[in-house]
């Protein structure tokens, strides 16, 4: 009896050391994790800030109020949604007698991340477009960012909810990950429980899986390399075949043309224009970053809708030394948004878009 009490106690002892001994060993690697840096920031921009919807892949949360930030933190600003979820002011559905409503459809540089709201290209560019001399109806523009869309998300939004609003002008933005996102498709990222945006591929780490990324730096350092891998042998990207004529991504090329061919045909439907918008990733850019441009304005011509291309602009403006774009961060500081703007209200007057 006395051996085998001791043989049972000499058991649990054991069990308990061995517990000892990973807890310490898991302990030490966080420390270190987080000692030299090597686990990802925690992204927390959106997260609490996103929904489901019954016909996009998500949108903000509808009057939703938070703090974003640079990726380093280095600035931070507010960030208010309207009740249809936009960073936006209110917009009654019967569009204002005598006035001329534009629909502003984009990603997160139309959404003006990294910017206060009031420095944002769509709020300084209805403002622009108001203080023209003579007269002129009085300009609406509805501010339709949202963060990480492209073209078939931003295709559903016309659809369902901006047509609705009864547009005169559809205007688009498309950076070159626009058509990185349309190779991993619209089931790419959705938004958790608690309004976060999660890849196909990190959600099936589970509910234990997130919880351990959300909460310990050596667990995310482990599991943002394995989602990593995932994504990649997935859905391989080749960025330079962006910036190509029949490279590795020409399917994803023309899957984007042909989204834009939908939204103009929607916009025309209503006696409406489309107008898409070139807006060039974070420099330096080189020869390669002007493919497209000159791509989407042949799209353009031969499908009648017009290109502004913001990338002269900008270039001119990081020539003359202006910080145009967040050291720390892919996104244009407010000076980078005021210099679209600019552009985007020089080319809407050119092409005599706007009475």
């Amino acid at each position: 009896m006395g051996q085998r009490r001791f043989g049972r106690s000499g058991r649990w002892r054991s069990f308990v050391l061995l517990g000892l001994a990973v807890l310490s060993v898991a302990l030490g690697l966080e420390v270190a994790v987080r000692a030299l840096s090597l686990a990802p920031p925690l992204n927390r921009q959106i997260a609490g800030l996103m929904v489901p919807d019954p016909y996009l892949p998500y949108r903000p949360r509808p009057d939703g109020v938070w703090m974003s930030a640079t990726a380093s933190g280095r600035f931070r600003y507010e960030t208010r949604h309207s009740s249809l979820g936009l960073r936006d002011v209110e917009h009654s559905a019967e569009k204002p007698f005598g006035s001329f409503r534009i629909l502003g459809l984009g990603d997160s540089f139309t959404y003006g991340s990294g910017a206060e709201f009031e420095h944002t290209y769509l709020v300084r560019l209805e403002r622009r477009l108001n203080e023209r001399r003579g007269r002129h109806p009085q300009i609406e523009i509805v501010k339709a960012g949202i963060p990480r869309y492209f073209p078939e998300p931003e295709r559903l939004f016309l659809e369902h909810y901006g047509l609705p609003l009864h547009p005169d002008l559809v205007m688009v933005g498309f950076t070159p990950n626009d058509v990185a996102d349309t190779v991993m498709g619209l089931d790419a990222v959705k938004p958790t429980a608690d309004g976060a945006l999660m890849t196909r591929e990190a959600a099936e780490i589970g509910p234990a899986g997130y919880w351990l990324f959300t909460r310990s730096h050596a667990a995310r350092a482990l599991l943002s390399r394995w989602v990593a891998h995932r994504i990649r042998a997935e859905h391989p990207l080749f960025w330079n075949d962006i910036y190509v004529a029949h490279g590795r991504h020409e399917d994803a090329w023309r899957t984007v043309e042909a989204e834009y061919r939908r939204m103009a045909d929607l916009a025309a439907g209503q006696g409406a224009r489309l107008v898409i918008l070139h807006i060039p990733d974070h420099p330096p850019w080189r020869r390669k970053t002007a493919y497209p441009a000159a791509r989407l304005s042949a799209w353009a011509a031969a499908n009648g809708a017009y290109l502004i291309d913001t990338l002269p602009a900008l270039k001119a403006a990081a020539a003359a030394n202006r910080e145009i774009y967040w050291s720390d961060d892919l996104h244009c500081t407010a000076e980078g948004y005021g210099v679209i703007a600019e552009a985007v209200f020089r080319g809407l007057q050119k092409h005599h878009l706007v009475p």
